[in-house]
């Protein structure tokens, strides 16, 4: 049996749930899953906008390292000697251009519309990042901002910080970024296990996933990487071999890592999403509900929540079955 418990150390019941609130100074507030629906913090937040702005809150401080390193990578391949054509790095700078609006190539070939039509649906957009994230932290008129536009921030922003990703280790190694892996002659469910291997070594984490991969290798096509970021890259093979975006083919990624936006980058990509550890989301349904639901109704993909006591692995299979 594939525990997940093993990764779940204790810790604060409300911020499990995400129904603590740090977003100004008239906090912290805590607001009790036992309350009626109607409570809300002090600057009169309900819990819906508390859960879903804590995910994007994190997501957009998750990016900005993405997005500086590849700041970086860029100021290094500008130098002189470097083998990525001057148009590709142009193209790519403009991506952290506040000011550019225009559509980028570079984008294009990152995210094609018809490998990635769910990301598309959200309303990617064709321009700067930088942009985009700076809108996205800067626009705090609550009342104005839903619950659910503020979860279509984080998926949109998390596509971003693994594009990020992605071009930067492009850019360091010179290649074109596509994996080489051998999949099936047909479409087929598949199953990609993801763990940051540059994190602090975990035990347990690698422990889990050594077990999901023992139990399910023979049920289903598995693939161990060991960053998201070559998630871009994985679902573009895809596409290119069966000319279906991966969000059709019932793929699961189970992302084992400390950052919200591994996990929440493949769900935006068109994976359905195991997170170990787990969101804190349970202390609003509508969020909960969104990703797990009205992702699925709209995209055919979602977050699958597992309860601590429930096999892993049985979840796994059931999941991939039609």
């Amino acid at each position: 049996m594939a525990d997940q418990e093993m990764m779940s150390p204790a810790a604060c019941g409300y911020g499990l749930l995400g129904l603590c609130c740090v977003s100004c100074l008239k906090g912290p507030c805590r607001i009790s899953p036992f309350d009626d629906a109607g409570s809300a913090g002090l600057c009169g937040e309900d819990r819906d906008w508390i859960v879903a702005h804590n995910i994007v809150q994190r997501v957009a401080l998750e990016s900005l390292p993405a997005m500086a390193a590849f700041r970086n990578a860029l100021e290094r391949a500008s130098l002189p000697g470097s083998r990525i054509e001057t148009q590709r790095l142009d193209e790519m700078k403009d991506l952290l251009s506040p000011f550019s609006r225009k559509e980028n190539a570079s984008l294009g070939r990152l995210y094609p519309e018809k490998a990635f039509p769910s990301l598309h649906a959200m309303g990617y957009p064709s321009g700067s990042w930088i942009a985009v994230l700076l809108d996205t932290i800067t626009e705090h008129p609550s009342m104005t901002r839903s619950a659910e536009a503020n979860l279509v921030d984080a998926l949109r922003l998390s596509a971003m910080a693994l594009g990020a990703e992605a071009l930067s280790r492009e850019i360091s190694s010179s290649t074109t970024g596509e994996m080489d892996v051998a999949l099936p002659d047909s479409p087929f469910p598949l199953l990609l296990l993801i763990s940051d291997e540059s994190a602090v070594p975990d035990d347990s984490r690698e422990s889990l996933l050594d077990e999901i991969e023992a139990s399910c290798r023979d049920e289903v096509r598995t693939y161990r990487l060991p960053h998201a970021a070559l998630l871009p890259s994985f679902a573009r093979r895809v596409f290119d071999q069966w000319g279906a975006p991966v969000s059709m083919t019932k793929s699961i990624a189970v992302v084992a890592s400390s950052s919200i936006t591994w996990g929440l980058g493949a769900l935006a990509l068109g994976f359905s999403l195991i997170s170990l550890p787990g969101y804190p989301i349970q202390g609003s349904l509508l969020v909960e509900n969104y990703l797990t639901e009205v992702l699925k109704r709209k995209f055919g993909h979602a977050y699958l929540f597992i309860p601590p006591r429930e096999d892993l692995c049985d979840r796994i299979l059931g999941s991939l079955k039609p």
